[in-house]
């Protein structure tokens, strides 16, 4: 069931299909159902394996069958309840384990360990009636289960329903890729500098360091990996938008930031999880049937560095994980975006894990955006032949019949869990799938806006839930700050500026503030969270689609762009060409000096005329680049034009 939506003007210029929500949507979607099936047959055979061991086996064996029927049940047949419950407590804590580390073994290890307990124990004392009440637990389990889930569908279609007679007629206003060829750039503030300046430390330091980046674990939200990454697209974004002329110590700082992603440290949960989750000892991080958490977000990171700079990093072994001086594992960014297109193919759900067997679609959006820049630079074919197959999943099997994402579902056996279904998720499952499915991306903002956001004095906001008062980049539980970035994130990106500069306003005047060395951050919010900041600081509407969809226009992939300047003496505010003339806002970074900066891409041999510097015309040299004087000391204006 769908809607079209046209919008006229320079927004859109064909009318656009919008998906409405599926107010007939199956008990349970395709793949989910045939995944439960199978993996309900397995667990079915076990308990009818169990059931006849506890009936029909020898004595001795009475309480492993019921143990078999339910974990602790041989201590619950014989009457050993606080045995059985801590028994059912050690399972549930293992499918945790699985769910944050993904430990596939955790739970089947346990359950091993409490049948053989159970057996050591000489529990010979299951009575009948004992064996009877267990072997009704996990039938009676499912029944409410089933029965819980069919009225929580049937409310969700009826709100599809409702929903539906609004969202026909709404008129979503949506961007087209290429959405224009003269892309808006902006002017840094000084405080947008200051920002900036936290993101370019944490790049700029050595390799092997680590200062300033939150080390909690590398399983979940706050692991490294996602900092780095995320570092990438906020210094993306910040040149994309406001220093599309900027190489210099901005290039450096991205080349850094993907680097970093090489070292042992970043990468190498992914021998454990591979170990516990597959049963597989090979540490390789991309040629395997998981781990879009890397090769997805990694990837993005890649295809925006070598759409604002050079293509490096597709060179073979330029993204080399290092495990030891004996063992490496050379790949480059179109080896990043087979893996993902080959893991796509393979799996039922096209979608494919992070951790093993869970499969998260907020990861998958960070595969598809890969996929469209390794088709944009590359000529790549990936997201061409896996778009509808990518489409129907995320509308089927990840999102609810009221339009909520789904957050997370088991690939093995197809459950997904309510509680990650938040704001927290959804909201940068919207901003990352606008690139690549911008209908699905604006429905859901437009549900955000008609069921979730509230608004208050000054400001809109999520609601106080225990979710969305949660800081993911350091599990710290009780402030809003970091659901208000996402929210500012999501909302600029789609378009909506009421809430992003409602909520970015409110933010930078109720926020500590904490300054070291001429650079700033919020002082009560993660590394991660300072980041995302960034990225909704210094985006845009369509930012992120036009960046992966349409990447550079001729004229600055082309024109005179500032090469070099000393990093933290020259701050750049903009820097943007027209294809043959540069205009820069500079700032000093520690007071006034008088510094060099190079510019590169001019004519060779062609004279220039300068404004903002000492030298008032110039010629460049045989390879293009010419030297520029500045004393800078407060805000300056640089351009550099052809002579007549």
């Amino acid at each position: 069931m769908t809607a079209a939506h046209a919008v006229e003007g320079d927004v859109l210029t064909a009318p656009v299909v919008v998906p409405l929500l599926d107010e007939r949507a199956p008990f349970l979607p395709p793949v989910t159902r045939r995944t439960m099936t199978v993996a309900g047959g397995i667990g079915g055979t076990i308990w009818l394996v169990g059931l006849t061991v506890a009936l029909a086996g020898p004595s001795s064996l009475t309480a492993v069958g019921a143990g078999l029927m339910l974990p602790g049940g041989g201590h619950l047949a014989s009457g050993h309840l606080f045995h059985g419950a801590i028994a059912l407590l050690a399972v549930a804590t293992s499918v945790f384990a699985w769910w944050m580390t993904g430990a596939f073994v955790a739970p089947f290890v346990v359950w091993g360990l409490d049948l053989a307990a159970t057996a050591s124990m000489g529990h010979h004392g299951a009575s009948s009636t004992g064996v009877v009440a267990v072997a009704a637990v996990a039938p009676a389990v499912l029944v409410a289960c089933l029965a819980w889930h069919g009225v929580r569908h049937h409310r969700r279609r009826l709100t599809a329903a409702r929903l539906n007679r609004d969202l026909a007629r709404a008129p979503l206003r949506m961007t087209r890729v290429p959405s224009r060829h003269d892309l808006p750039v902006g002017e840094a503030s000084l405080q947008d500098l200051e920002r900036l300046r936290f993101a370019l430390d944490l790049a700029l330091q050595p390799l092997d360091a680590f200062e300033g980046f939150d080390r909690r674990d590398q399983f979940r939200e706050a692991a490294l990996r996602y900092q780095l990454c995320i570092l990438g697209y906020a210094l993306s974004a910040y040149r994309y938008n406001y220093a599309p002329a900027f190489a210099g110590y901005a290039t450096e700082a991205q080349s850094r930031a993907i680097q970093k992603m090489s070292d042992r440290r970043v990468w190498g949960y992914w021998a454990i999880e591979n170990a516990w989750g597959r049963l597989s000892l090979r540490r390789d991080p991309v040629d395997n049937t998981d781990n879009v958490m890397l090769t997805g977000w990694q990837g993005v990171a890649v295809g925006m560095f070598e759409t604002l700079d050079d293509a490096r990093f597709s060179e073979p072994g330029a993204l080399t994980y290092t495990w030891s001086d004996d063992e490496r594992y050379p790949y480059d960014f179109p080896a990043l975006a087979r893996s993902i297109e080959q893991n796509m193919r393979r799996s039922p759900f096209t979608l494919f894990s992070c951790e093993p067997r869970w499969i998260y679609p907020v990861c998958n959006t960070f595969g598809v955006n890969t996929l469209l820049l390794h088709q944009r630079l590359h000529d790549g074919t990936g997201f061409a032949g896996l778009k509808d197959r990518l489409r129907t999943s995320f509308l089927e099997e990840f999102h609810r019949p009221d339009g909520r994402v789904v957050g997370v579902r088991s690939e093995t056996l197809g459950l997904s869990w309510s509680p990650w279904a938040g704001d927290g998720v959804w909201l940068p499952t919207t901003y990352w799938m606008h690139a690549g499915f911008p209908e699905i991306a604006h429905r859901s903002w437009w549900l955000m806006r008609e069921t979730v956001l509230r608004r208050r004095a000054d400001h809109w906001a999520l609601p106080p839930t225990l979710a969305n008062r949660c800081d993911s980049g350091s599990y710290a539980f009780g402030r809003e700050t970091f659901g208000q970035i996402l929210l500012a994130m999501a909302a600029r990106e789609i378009g909506d500026e009421e809430v992003a500069g409602s909520v970015l306003r409110h933010l930078d005047e109720t926020e500590e503030v904490q300054r070291s060395g001429g650079a700033s951050r919020y002082a009560d919010v993660s590394t991660q969270g300072n980041l995302y900041e960034l990225m909704a600081r210094f985006g845009r509407e369509s930012s992120v689609r036009d960046l992966i969809g349409h990447g550079m226009p001729e004229t600055w992939r082309t024109g005179p762009r500032l090469a070099d300047a000393a990093y933290p003496d020259v701050l750049v505010a903009r820097a943007v060409t027209d294809g043959s003339a540069l205009s820069c806002v500079l700032h000093p970074g520690d007071g006034g000096t008088r510094t060099r900066v190079v510019i590169d891409r001019a004519r060779p041999g062609a004279r220039y005329l300068v404004r903002g510097a000492i030298e008032q015309e110039v010629t460049a040299d045989s390879t293009g680049e010419l030297a520029l004087h500045l004393d800078l000391v407060g805000r300056t204006e640089l351009t550099v034009e052809p002579a007549p």
